[in-house]
């Protein structure tokens, strides 16, 4: 008999811990994934909602969406603008699964007001007005970035204040017209268009992942910035060989040197000469194989490899090639972590939610996200990524009485090189009143010196002068 009341105390234990975890995992995932679940188009709740839906806004106070008195939803007249703000702001179909429209749409309805308030409005015969949400993007910044991208070309740029993870911007190419719901037939709308490629557009970085091979050089062998590399043009090595663009010798050279000249050679021997496992573990501290959860949107989580399987993989890897992925708003962060004395910040969105009495309900604040680099480590990068932009292969990202530091990139997407490779340039603005960091990646673009560089420029320009 004791040793039945035993066994039974020890099942009811058992049963009240696997209760307790089970209630812990479920409000742990309420809490993560809530905003998620509850934004849902499927969520019956919204479909059976008759509230107005409450106004969005840029920045400034700029009207994005409002729902007009007869209950439809208005966007702005202007239709290059409406378009390329099309993925941010969304549609009240939910075609842009990362857009307000649909990621907040239970706070534009405010589902979850009170009873009390609810049967006042009942009294009042008055409908339901959700909250407002205002957004850290620039409108006007947003509007002219994708003005300026190159006709025919897809891709994306995004631009965010590297101080406070501000997103200033979130252009996304091809766009689609969310005034034109009729256009939801896929063979109305260009292929890919409700994809925003800034969150969810996964790329090979090519060059510009050396900005992460030299912060884990630099982190781990202090000796390294004083190490004479030599490029002849190619490197053979065991199981395969590497090329600089247009097959450059560069000779004799620096690590800096070597960075702002792109080396390829000198980068694949930096990544065999860290090993996998320390290229991995720096990779990792700046966001790769990461889970984000921000809040206020979804990322797709950039990818490093957890194992190769020979030297020519690790080779690869440190030059942004193989099984490298990222996304641009991720890059624009290590950019700004660079920029910012190795200080990652959290990106975010919302700046301001207020009911429909104009209150202010949330409130967006600056918060850092990790330290990824010592301060030391962060200066050092910044300035070869400045030397990149004052004389290397970045010269035209280049403004006029500032410092611009950055770093382009060419990066294959065919084994065969029948496909023009994928251009991208990252890089920001080194000036404490203008902290903005930048990605940029053009789908067949070509070499990173060129477009995107030059639009990297325009952007940066346009954000000095408008978000000030």
């Amino acid at each position: 008999m004791k040793e039945l009341r035993r066994n039974m105390r020890l099942v009811g234990t058992l049963v009240v811990v696997l209760f307790v975890g089970l209630a812990a995992w479920f409000a742990m995932t309420v809490f993560t994934q809530g905003s998620i679940w509850a934004s849902d188009v499927r969520n019956s709740r919204l479909r059976a909602s008759n509230s107005l839906r409450g106004d969005i806004t840029d920045r400034d106070g700029n009207l994005l969406a409002t729902t007009a008195e007869d209950g439809t939803r208005q966007y702005l007249s202007n239709a290059a603008a409406r378009r390329a703000l099309s993925q941010t702001v969304g549609d009240i179909a939910g075609m842009s699964g990362t857009g307000i429209e649909t990621f907040y749409s239970a706070t534009l309805l405010d589902i979850s007001s009170s009873l009390t308030d609810r049967l006042s409005e009942l009294f009042k015969s008055a409908r339901h007005v959700g909250s407002s949400v205002q957004i850290t993007v620039d409108g006007r910044l947003q509007a002219y970035i994708a003005s300026a991208f190159p006709q025919g070309y897809r891709g994306a740029v995004c631009v965010m204040n590297y101080k406070t993870g501000e997103i200033l911007a979130m252009v996304s190419l091809p766009e689609y017209d969310p005034d034109d719901l009729a256009a939801r037939a896929y063979d109305q709308v260009e292929d890919t268009a409700y994809l925003n490629r800034c969150l969810q557009g996964l790329y090979t970085p090519g060059s510009i992942f050396k900005i992460v091979t030299l912060a884990s050089a630099v982190s781990n062998d202090a000796g390294v910035v004083d190490q004479t590399f030599t490029c002849s043009g190619e490197w053979n090595y065991d199981g395969g060989h590497i090329v600089c663009a247009g097959g450059a010798a560069h000779g004799a050279l620096d690590l800096k040197a070597a960075f702002k000249r792109s080396c390829n050679v000198t980068f694949g021997k930096l990544a065999y000469q860290l090993g996998l496992d320390r290229l991995r573990a720096t990779a990792e501290r700046f966001g790769f194989n990461e889970n984000f959860k921000f809040g206020d949107f979804v990322v797709y989580n950039s990818a490093f490899p957890k194992e190769v399987d020979s030297m020519n993989g690790l080779v690869w890897a440190g030059i942004g090639q193989g099984e490298v992925l990222v996304t641009p708003l991720h890059m624009a962060m290590i950019a700004g972590s660079v920029a910012n004395g190795g200080t990652m910040m959290k990106p975010w969105l919302i700046k301001r939610v207020a009911n429909s009495q104009g209150v202010t309900v949330t409130r967006g604040a600056a918060e850092p996200y990790r330290q990824v680099l010592s301060p030391s480590a962060a200066s050092l990068i910044a300035g070869y990524m400045y030397e990149t932009v004052k004389s290397g292969t970045a010269t035209r990202a280049a403004i006029d009485g500032y410092s611009v530091c950055g770093k382009t990139g060419s990066a294959e997407v065919s084994d065969d090189k029948t496909v023009e490779t994928n251009a991208w340039f990252t890089g920001f603005v080194y000036d404490e009143e203008h902290p903005y960091a930048i990605a940029v990646v053009i789908e067949g673009g070509g070499a990173g010196a060129r477009m995107p560089s030059e639009l990297a420029a325009k952007a940066l320009g346009k954000a000095i002068e408008y978000v000030g």
